[in-house]
């Protein structure tokens, strides 16, 4: 028998073209015939196959499919007229090539002696190797999967010969494959549907079901650079991955429906558009974002192309014969795709630079430090035990399950805190008491931030020294043991949260997990510390600027926190004051920053917790109290230093910036007031800043012992217990149960309580006589102050017109036999009048008197907060009171509406949008074990050759050398 071979070589940009020809005419076994395919219009490739002698010549006309340029130039065909015996058989072959395909000279030899030694063989390919090294296999056989993806059985390992045994599979890939015309008339060439993934698969499978054999050569070596002429293009660009990866999963759709059963392929062709949906949400899950997009319109294209669907079955059915049973045994076994997956994730990562590290926990003194901290937790914060709510400093109870989350709505117009989210997904921990999960966070928040202290130190050093410094420096720090002192609920959290949003931000430019983990940590971050925002957009340019490849990744981890920030942003800015939204959430309780002196020492308030009225009654002044505290901090800032002129620079650059920008911040927090409480104006919270300016200490004093080598231990030892003393008066203050955050206010009566437990919108007007004919005034809405109810929306740093108004209604009351003080009250919704039994007792008996005479209020006695009375509203009052109340009804009959430019978002509509971008980015961060492996550079391009412009026409052209005339060439 005779074979005689046809190469059709496909061309598209010519870039490799020269090189692919060359190789052709090098092997030690030519083809038959050479067809060169212009995919287009293109003189330059016209000219490039003239040049090297192929006349036969077939465009397209425009670019089409690698399947249909092969149908195209197949076409044109002719017999070959060969000097041959009568009852010689020929058995025609193509051979299929691309332009970035280099055969070596031997391939064609190879991969012909192989087919010709099996007459059952219909289709056999080469093994493709990389074309800058030959010495790597790209790609030995395909096949699929348990559930129908296309599998490589061999790529991207060291070509050892090892695989030179190999032979039947189910199927090859489209470059180089060799397979006999007839069988490629028989099944219609490739299938118009799969222009660029699966393709060759597909045909393989249906020439197994037509009962022929698909065998693969690996003694046939062919060179590829996968531009993309055939099969997907390998590039590093964003864009091209996902244009691969909608054409993969769109074939793979396609693919399953035709090989399925009539019934189970109309119901999954039904179902694609529900799986397109599930299927973006599946790519989040898997941390790949870019490809969501192409998940839905894979499956609509599938969906809305269903003639293709048929057709491919048509095809399948009429040339099934040996039957499915003829595929099972090649398909790829599970055990061996798992095992495969394993290592190839494992040589991804480790190609990639992000092999896990092993920190070594137990060791390096992680387990040691945290078993201290869990001991020094238990003495410091005892009190705690057998509480279910603390209502002390800046801190209160939460509100129920329920209320907590429908408090993170807008209501009135008024935005939530971002702060009310962080206290709903707290208080969610012990939804059947959200209050006890605040007492439970208080007292485990120095541990929590103790092992956060010590992880955040184990990324930039090894050493036991420097990690247990990074631990305690941080748990005893003044910032955080101070917060903890005077129950500072949003500091704590933000202690606790900072070091791990350190670790996320500084790898999310890494993987989609870390970024998503970084966005929910810097939401919760910023959301206990708005004051931050500057901050966080600075770091946040710096780090799109230092990772522009990664780019997409780390402007994802603002989504989060512009989720929760947008709406109070966008109400300072709709309120003419911008800089509102930096205010401090929840209780803000009066204090006095410290000095310059007193935040470089890392102490937010005036006074460094106790050391100035402890040297005070030493008679020793202010600036000696500032000066030995500051020679106990000389350890640590002498590590500090060692760590900015010794340690690593990215380290010391990082954590210096980092550094500056806190302690600008807390300058900038003490020197601005946006609250009042009472008569007094309250600052910026110094704390959130200097959170930043100490971890930063922190960071560059690990850094430093690190550089010490064995005196690093002593130095780091003294280093720690030299901290110990600066924040001895805080440490005893919690130990003895002496700390504010034990003062529990004053709760409000109990049968107020029970009456604001059945109606939330119930009011109390809350007295204080302050002496001087100064009261202060608060309503208590429910049974009392909620943390989660609390809008800083509501706070400005001047009166506003609800204080005024307030005001106004205290003057009434205070004043004796005011007619309007029932309808006063009745309007502003009050039912009860408390005067609590604090304050000036002069003024408070001058109170009580008038009080008792108002005919308004009914004396209901004293409490164990201070004398109560109940609002007795007349008939005519109420009446007002409807009236006002209807017709404030009629003005706003609609929900709440946050004003957006000319969108109008009601408060529902906000809220779940906030919720799909929080979950998007809880999915994101979620771990799941995928990694996206990064295609390899291309190879360097290939000098052009110099061509002359010609006018001919790119058509069949059938001039033929006189060799090829005569076709004397050897038979086979």
């Amino acid at each position: 028998m005779r074979n005689l071979v046809t190469a059709i070589v496909v061309a598209q940009s010519g870039e490799w073209l020269d090189a692919t020809l060359e190789a052709l005419g090098s092997q030690t076994l030519p083809p038959d015939r050479i067809i060169g395919v212009i995919n287009g219009r293109s003189d330059k490739i016209t000219q490039q196959y003239l040049n090297a002698g192929i006349t036969r010549l077939v465009a397209t006309g425009k670019q089409a499919s690698f399947g249909a340029a092969i149908a195209a130039a197949e076409r044109q065909i002719e017999p070959l007229q060969l000097a041959q015996a009568a009852d010689d058989a020929v058995s025609e072959w193509l051979w299929l090539l691309t332009e970035d395909s280099a055969p070596e000279p031997k391939a064609l030899r190879a991969i012909l002696s192989v087919v010709m030694s099996a007459p059952s063989v219909a289709v056999a390919g080469p093994k493709l190797i990389d074309w800058e090294h030959p010495e790597r296999i790209v790609e030995l056989g395909q096949s699929l999967t348990r559930y129908g993806s296309r599998w490589l059985l061999r790529r991207q390992e060291l070509d050892q010969q090892q695989y030179d045994h190999l032979q039947d599979t189910l199927g090859v890939g489209p470059i180089g494959v060799l397979v006999r015309r007839d069988v490629w008339r028989e099944l219609n060439g490739f299938d118009p549907a799969l222009p660029i993934y699966d393709d060759s698969l597909d045909f393989c499978v249906r020439a197994r079901l037509a009962g022929h054999r698909v065998i693969v050569a690996p003694k046939s070596r062919v060179r590829v650079a996968l531009s993309g002429i055939a099969g997907p293009r390998s590039d590093r660009r964003a864009t091209t991955r996902r244009h691969n990866h909608y054409h993969a999963r769109a074939s793979h759709m396609h693919r399953r429906i035709v090989y399925a059963n009539p019934i189970s392929a109309f119901c999954m062709w039904l179902l694609l558009p529900l799986l397109g949906l599930f299927r973006i949400f599946w790519a989040l899950l898997r941390e790949q974002p870019g490809n969501m997009l192409g998940e839905l319109l894979a499956a609509l294209k599938v969906f809305f192309n269903p003639g293709a669907i048929i057709s491919a079955r048509l095809r399948l059915r009429k040339h099934n014969v040996a039957g499915w049973g003829a595929v099972g045994p090649l398909r790829a076994d599970p055990k061996d795709v798992r095992t495969a997956r394993m290592i190839d994730r494992e040589a991804i990562l480790a190609a990639q630079g992000r092999s896990r590290k092993e920190l070594h926990f137990i060791s390096t003194g992680g387990l040691a430090t945290l078993l201290i901290s869990i001991v020094m937790s238990a003495a410091l914060t005892w009190w705690l035990a057998g509480e279910q709510q603390i209502s002390a400093g800046g801190t209160a109870p939460l509100s129920n399950f329920t209320q907590l989350w429908r408090n993170t709505q807008m209501a009135d117009g008024i935005p939530a805190d971002p702060f009310t989210w962080v206290l709903a997904a707290l208080g969610s921990t012990t939804f059947f008491n959200p209050s006890l999960a605040v007492v439970l966070f208080l007292a485990l928040a120095i541990p929590l931030a103790t092992v956060g202290g010590w992880f955040w130190g184990a990324q930039f050093t090894d050493t036991t020294a420097g990690r247990v410094l990074s631990g305690f420096g941080w748990a005893l720090s003044p910032v955080l043991l101070g917060s903890l002192d005077h129950a500072r609920l949003q500091t704590v959290a933000l202690a606790v949260i900072l070091p791990w949003l350190l670790i996320a931000a500084t790898r999310a430019h890494q993987s989609w997990s870390w970024a998503g983990t970084a966005s929910l940590l810097a939401a919760a971050g910023l959301a206990t510390a708005p004051v931050l925002i500057p901050v966080a957009l600075v770091m946040w340019v710096a780090g799109m600027l230092l990772h522009p490849r990664q780019i997409t990744r780390v402007a994802a981890t603002a989504i989060a926190p512009a989720a929760l920030l947008f709406p109070i942003v966008w109400h300072s800015f709709s309120v003419g004051n911008p800089i509102l939204a930096l205010r401090d959430p929840g209780l803000n309780t009066p204090y006095e920053p410290g000095n310059l002196w007193h935040l470089l020492l890392g102490f937010p308030r005036n006074g460094l917790e106790g050391w100035a009225a402890i040297f005070a009654n030493l008679g020793l002044a202010d600036a000696p109290t500032t000066l030995l505290v500051g020679v106990l901090l000389a350890p640590l800032a002498l590590l500090a230093a060692i760590g900015i002129y010794l340690g690593k620079v990215n380290v010391t650059i990082f954590a210096s910036i980092l550094g500056g920008l806190g302690l600008i911040t807390a300058i900038f927090s003490a020197n601005t007031y946006l609250t009042t409480s009472g008569e007094n104006v309250v600052p910026l919270w110094t704390g959130s800043g200097l959170a930043l300016y100490w971890i930063a200490v922190i960071t560059l004093a690990a850094s430093g012992s690190s550089m010490l080598g064995k005196a690093a231990t002593p130095i780091a030892a003294v280093a720690i217990i030299a901290n110990m003393v600066v924040v001895t008066p805080l440490l005893v203050s919690l130990a003895t149960g002496q700390s504010e955050a034990r003062d529990t206010r004053t709760p409000v009566p109990a049968i107020i309580q029970a009456a604001g437990s059945t109606n939330e919108n119930m009011r109390t007007l809350a007295l204080e006589a302050l002496g001087d004919d100064s009261i202060k005034a608060e309503i208590i809405t429910g049974s009392g102050t909620v943390l989660d109810e609390i809008r800083t929306g509501h706070y400005t740093a001047e009166l506003s017109a609800a204080d005024q108004q307030l005001a106004e209604l205290v003057a009434i009351l205070a004043s004796e036999g005011s007619p309007e003080l029932n309808e006063q009250l009745v309007q502003n919704g009050v039912s009860f009048v408390l005067l609590r039994n604090t304050g000036d007792t002069a003024l408070r008996s001058a109170l009580q008197e008038v009080f008792d005479q108002q005919v308004a209020l009914e004396v209901t006695g004293p409490t164990e907060a201070g004398q109560l009375w109940t609002v007795v509203a007349t008939e005519a009052a109420q009446q007002n009171a409807t009236a006002s109340a209807n017709q404030a009804a009629e003005l706003d009959t609609k929900l709440p509406i946050l004003n957006i430019s000319a969108l109008q978002l009601t408060s529902h509509t906000l809220w779940a949008a906030q919720i799909v971008l929080l979950l998007a980015m809880l999915l994101l961060a979620l771990p799941t074990g995928e990694v996206t492996e990064t295609p390899p550079k291309r190879p360097r391009r290939r000098k052009r050759m110099r061509v002359r412009d010609t006018d001919a026409a790119v058509i069949l052209h059938e001039k033929a050398d006189a060799n090829n005339a005569e076709n004397g060439k050897e038979s086979r």
